[in-house]
């Protein structure tokens, strides 16, 4: 049965969603959530005083990352100011942040449907905690290119969620990097370099998603996977609810996954990852069909 249609939207200061806007560096906000924040983050959902958050990267036209938290009940949100209040007190006093903001949390729920908007913030809670424990590891990474690895496997680990063939996600992709392929008006040049890069990377990618690597990968499938199983979870729920087609559902997640992922020229990268992943698909959906 089908969730009512009416689904509260907007949030103000007061409520039990509260919304920072956090103004600093691209390069200061991986320290901000994983130095400052994430301890406190912890201890709030340990004590039950908040039952999600999530963060995003945003730019307008200056950098800042937008940090919301979910009470369990409006009586706990003066008990999560307190605690932020000295970390980021210490950060503005610093010049870390630059300014601090609170603001009305206004849910996306054209973007992700009526039915499948409270699934879908925590999917951006599972997803914010895995991008954490990525950045916690990506100091370790050997060569930059780890970093793509890591988008590939949780794209594919997400879809699998929902059950996708290798046709389904073919097509998904098929569409994503066309889309981006116009956006960003890719010429000639742009496509050669995508083939080099990709067939430097193809058997990467390859021994990755079809789970034929060593342990140097273990942490980053290891963080993969935790998000996977808590999505599991969800999927019968957003099946059954969700009242905008699956794969705009899929692809606003995914967007937002990049975004959180990488500090900056999201949209570029988003364009290069789309690209090697309908490749990829396109090479197992030709093995599979000879």
């Amino acid at each position: 049965m089908k969730k009512p249609c009416k689904m509260k939207r907007s949030f103000s200061l007061g409520s039990e969603w509260l919304y920072y806007k956090i103004y600093t560096g691209v390069n200061t906000a991986d320290y901000i959530l994983t130095e400052k924040l994430n301890p406190v983050i912890e201890s709030l959902l340990e004590n039950k005083t908040i039952s999600k958050w999530f963060f995003i990267r945003y730019n307008d036209p200056d950098d800042h990352i937008r940090i919301r938290f979910n009470c369990e009940s409006v009586e706990n949100v003066t008990e999560v100011i307190k605690k932020l209040y000295p970390i980021f007190d210490e950060l503005i006093e610093s010049d870390v942040i630059w300014k601090l903001q609170t603001d009305t949390y206004q849910r996306e729920i054209e973007r992700y449907g009526a039915g499948t908007i409270m699934e879908s913030e925590s999917i951006f809670y599972f997803d914010s905690e895995m991008i954490l424990n990525y950045v916690a590891l990506k100091q370790y990474f050997e060569k930059e290119e780890t970093q793509l690895l890591f988008s590939f496997l949780a794209i594919d680990s997400f879809l699998n969620s929902f059950h996708l063939t290798i046709n389904d996600k073919l097509l998904l992709l098929d569409n994503l990097q066309e889309s981006f392929k116009k956006e960003f008006n890719v010429d000639k040049q742009l496509k050669k370099e995508f083939d080099k890069n990709y067939r430097e990377l193809s058997v990467e990618i390859d021994a990755l998603l079809s789970k034929k690597v060593d342990n140097e990968f273990a942490e980053l499938f290891e963080a993969i996977y935790e998000k996977q199983c808590k999505v599991n979870l969800l999927v019968p729920s957003i099946k059954s609810n969700i009242q905008i087609p699956l794969n705009s559902f899929l692809v606003s997640h995914i967007h937002m996954m990049i975004n959180r992922q990488y500090q900056s020229k999201q949209r570029t990268y988003e364009c290069l990852i789309y690209d090697h992943m309908y490749r990829y698909y396109k090479m197992v959906s030709y093995k599979n069909s000879n």
